[in-house]
């Protein structure tokens, strides 16, 4: 048990510190503004919180009346006539803090302290110069969410920009990927999302990139409605890949999915509604480990195309695929709105090549991108 005083150029890093030393049960004890900082006395000794707790404060008359010498005595409340006994819940009004007490004092200094994380203070001028060159500021100016950048605050907390904005876009690349190979577990890939994202082309690509990695036969499929037109695009991947093509519909897939052991990519050209239902489906028939979902987004999808998508198709915790990466970026807007959604990025990839034109999404991938491009 330790009482200590912490001083630090702002109260969020002063906090910082005295969580490292006393642990999330600490105790603040006072707040002091000191000429470049601030300095804070806090413990974790429930003893010394009471001997603290008991000491007498002036009161706002009293301060008054020192202030103001022609003040009217400020009237007060007398309470002895009071029967305190008459409340059923008297115990309350005990000025001596019980185990309960501290233990509720403990977890609001704990809120308290998750509160104030990422918050900023600022005078009438606006930010001054060593606060608007903070790491979270700056992260926060370029487009990231404040949530996101608190929920990661850890990464960054003490380091210089440069450094501690290169250990913020790692610790997100990790957050947004699956670290672990995908190519070789599932036998059914459902390629879904709205139309024009590219779906097609991107079911050619991981047609393609199965058939390099894998020594399984490649088959690739559509899935929409029987009287739909069968999409030549498909059809012209299909030749160019030498792989066949199945047509499959809500009505035949389940048995199609049963008779066909080969690895299958399947086109998803149902509306959103649709291909959630048909996909939940395939339950019925396939372990979980034998399929995968993934969406598609296109790069410059805005994000507010990114919370729509992640919320049509969040009961199937689809896997996420950047398309058309060398035509557009993604922005921090949008980098935010994956982590808030949960989701989960495997594939990344540009517009033109078929071949060799998919790249598998890891942690050390996506953070040299988002340190690049964010």
């Amino acid at each position: 048990m330790a009482t200590i005083k912490i001083t630090a150029r702002d109260s969020s890093s002063a906090l910082d510190e005295v969580s490292k030393k006393l642990g999330t049960d600490a105790y603040i004890l006072s707040t002091t503004s000191k000429e470049g900082g601030v300095e804070i006395e806090a413990t974790n000794d429930p003893f010394e919180l009471k001997k603290h707790s008991s000491k007498t404060r002036k009161t706002f008359s009293g301060l008054i009346q020192k202030e103001l010498s022609n003040v009217a005595n400020f009237p007060v409340k007398k309470t002895s006539d009071t029967n305190f006994n008459e409340f059923p819940n008297s115990s309350r009004f005990n000025s001596k803090l019980n185990d309960s007490d501290l233990s509720e004092f403990s977890k609001s200094i704990r809120n308290l302290t998750e509160e104030i994380k990422g918050m900023y203070i600022t005078n009438s001028s606006g930010l001054g110069v060593e606060l608007g060159e903070s790491t979270f500021v700056k992260l926060q100016n370029s487009g990231f969410d404040a949530g996101l950048i608190k929920s990661l605050g850890s990464s960054f907390y003490g380091l210089s920009y440069q450094k501690g904005r290169a250990a913020f876009m790692r610790a997100l690349a990790d957050n947004l990927t699956l670290n672990e190979n995908i190519d070789s577990r599932e036998r059914v890939t459902f390629v879904h999302g709205s139309s024009g994202v590219g779906k097609t082309t991107l079911t050619a690509k991981i047609a393609a990139h199965h058939m390099e990695k894998s020594s399984k036969r490649i088959v690739m499929g559509t899935l929409n409605h029987a009287n739909d037109p069968m999409d030549d695009h498909l059809r012209y991947f299909a030749r160019m890949l030498n792989v066949p093509v199945l047509r499959l519909t809500p009505e035949n897939l389940l048995e199609k999915l049963c008779s066909v052991r080969d690895k299958l990519v399947i086109d998803v050209s149902l509306g959103g509604k649709d291909a959630v239902e048909n996909i939940l489906r395939t339950k019925e028939v396939l372990m979980e480990a034998e399929y995968a979902s993934i969406l598609v987004v296109p790069g410059g999808a805005s994000d507010q195309f990114i919370r729509n998508q992640g919320q049509l198709f969040g009961d199937i915790n689809p896997r996420l695929t950047l398309t058309k990466l060398d035509e557009c970026d993604i922005t921090p807007r949008e980098i935010s709105e994956f982590f808030k959604n949960k989701m989960k990025i495997c594939y990344l990839t540009g517009s033109k090549s078929i071949l060799r034109g998919l790249s598998n999404c890891n942690s050390d991938i996506l953070g040299q991108y988002l340190i690049e491009n964010c």
